[in-house]
């Protein structure tokens, strides 16, 4: 019988991404994303309720989780495509087991990037014009156009 772990949602950042990098010969990189979303419903009444939905353990690994930390602010709008996991370990206080339920991305797409203050943004809604983290540049440059001559 087939199974199927996949978890998809959009919503937008609760605080700025934060990067880590693995202490291994690779120093693999590891952006942590907090994320809340929002769920417009009617009452019984016709009045409209918004619920608000956080999920606060959000992984993203490599190059991906490098330009989350890179571009991405708090309030950001993303797309973020994944599976559900499950961290388990034993506490070192009281001896108990403990576990917690994490969200591994495998794409994550960029709706909207919200300026950060300092940069003196005056539309935080507009996509932030950024240099491309280290080493994503000559990729970049690398990439064929996808434009099309017209005759």
């Amino acid at each position: 019988m087939p199974y199927l772990n996949r978890y998809a949602f959009i919503g937008n950042l609760t605080k700025a991404p934060e990067l880590r990098f693995r202490p291994t010969v690779d120093k693999q990189a590891l952006c942590l994303l907090n994320v809340a979303i929002n769920r417009s419903s009617r009452d019984e009444r016709g009045e409209k309720r918004t619920h608000t939905m956080f999920i606060n353990d959000v992984e993203v690994w490599g190059a991906t989780g490098e330009a989350c930390a890179h571009f991405l602010t708090s309030g950001s709008l993303v797309l973020v495509e994944g599976r559900m996991d499950v961290d388990q370990w034993q506490d070192k206080q009281t001896g108990t087991k403990r576990s917690r339920m994490k969200v591994v991305a495998e794409n994550v797409q960029f709706l909207r990037i919200r300026r950060s203050e300092e940069e003196g943004a005056s539309d935080p809604t507009a996509p932030a014009a950024a240099e491309p983290p280290p080493g994503r540049a000559e990729r970049t440059a690398q990439r064929p156009s996808r434009t099309k001559a017209v005759a």
